[in-house]
């Protein structure tokens, strides 16, 4: 039985169109971006915005006296509802939609195979046909007041960061450094669904050249075309700001594959190990 207050309200894990919202641990890491440290230096969540799980469909639900505590926090888990076409209802009506139907686990999971066959068989379809299922997305460096709009896409790459403040003070802090941001926006959404971070600098060994330091995307994996976006805006500004190169940082744990496969399809290859060492 669902178990929530009349104050709450729930971000389901299934978009309008009745599709199961993935990663499947979206919900404890949207959770994880409010939590902290507890006085037994334990993590734990905020005490309005909470992970539950109704009839085996992951869900947010957030109260909402976090609106009045924190309109940024509160605006940015609605904004990504939206952003994800996620279903946002309050807790009576999800509890008056349980009396009526029951979601069916084995139904919804044979309804996504379905759907990945579906998508199979599109894609291997005619390029021209692929090219006009590409949602229509621009792309755009970030201006200093867009800073929050990168954070849902790199907080799936850091999501030791956990804080909205944080991470722009952490952002504001390369910026001064040479830290810039391309992102790319689907039409209608607020927050960039794939965000690239990277700085012009030069050294003994590479020169004058552009170095890649974030690449993330809410799109998992990472989709090709609009890495391909990224690749051809940073090799414009790299051209412009008469680098040498484009090197990039890529880290060697196996949820990384995906992203090494496509540095090397778009042309990138192997030139040296980067080693690291912890200061305790």
């Amino acid at each position: 039985m669902l178990i929530c207050n009349p104050y709450e309200i729930v971000i389901q894990g299934m978009t309008n169109n009745g599709k199961r919202f993935r990663p499947s641990d979206w919900a404890e890491r949207l959770c994880g971006v409010l939590s902290s440290f507890d006085q037994g230096h334990r993590l734990s969540y905020h005490q309005w915005v909470r992970p539950i799980l109704v009839d085996n469909i992951r869900c947010v639900a957030v109260d909402r006296k976090l609106e009045q505590i924190s309109a940024t926090a509160f605006n940015f888990m609605m904004d990504f509802a939206r952003d994800n076409d996620l279903r946002i209802l309050d807790c009576k009506a999800l509890l008056e939609e349980q009396e009526h139907r029951q979601i069916s686990l084995t139904d919804a999971v044979a309804q996504e195979n379905i759907e990945a066959k579906q998508t199979k068989q599109i894609n291997s379809s005619t390029s021209a046909e692929t090219n006009s299922q590409i949602p229509v997305s621009q792309l755009r460096e970030l201006k200093p007041t867009e800073i929050s709009s990168a954070f849902a896409a790199l907080h799936m790459l850091h999501p030791d960061i956990r804080d909205i403040t944080q991470f722009q003070e952490l952002v504001t802090i390369q910026q001064a450094e040479g830290y810039r941001l391309l992102g790319i926006f689907e039409e209608g959404k607020q927050n960039a669904v794939t965000v690239c971070g990277f700085r012009i600098v030069t050294n003994f060994t590479a020169g004058r050249h552009l170095h890649i330091d974030d690449l993330a995307s809410h799109h998992l994996p990472v989709q090709d075309h609009q890495i391909s976006q990224i690749l051809d805006a940073l090799k414009a500004i790299g051209l412009k700001e008469q680098c040498k190169c484009i090197h990039a940082d890529s880290s060697v744990s196996s949820d990384n594959t995906n992203m090494h496969h496509l540095y090397l399809k778009h042309g990138f290859i192997l030139t040296c190990h980067k080693f690291s060492f912890t200061i305790e």
